[in-house]
């Protein structure tokens, strides 16, 4: 029996370092573990918190538009919708086809200010919308 026991202290003690080992390793291990979810944690938050921030701007941006924008966007509504009106009245196809191909023929400047006009009317963030749609996104 004392040589047993002997036996068995010996192993105990070889044993017991490479346990304390394994122990310390595990414990590292978990201490990783809880601080990369913590660091993932922050992130996410930090991300949740920027996307919220930018869509309380956006909406903050978009109501000051409404309210400074006045009738101008109603006006581009109007003029915009005459050519369409016009294409369903007998006779009048011609002038809106002449009229868009005198538009064509307008210098570029004029195209482009005419655009930034009316984007500026109903919003850079319509017109962005708009051409994304267009180009299926």
């Amino acid at each position: 029996m004392v040589i047993a026991n002997a036996v068995f202290g010996f192993i105990k003690g070889l044993i017991s370092p490479a346990t304390e080992i394994v122990k310390g390793w595990q414990a590292r291990k978990a201490a990783k573990l809880e601080s990369d979810l913590a660091i993932n944690t922050a992130r996410t938050a930090s991300i949740i918190h920027t996307l919220k921030t930018k869509q309380e701007g956006d909406i903050a941006w978009e109501n000051l538009s409404i309210d400074k924008s006045g009738w101008k966007d109603e006006y581009f509504t109007i003029v915009l919708s005459i050519p369409a009106i016009l294409c369903f009245v007998p006779g009048m196809v011609e002038y809106v086809v002449a009229g868009f191909n005198a538009l064509r023929g307008c210098p570029d400047f004029y195209q482009w200010m005419l655009g930034i006009s009316v984007g500026s009317a109903f919003g850079y963030k319509r017109i962005a919308d708009f051409m994304a749609i267009k180009k299926g996104a």
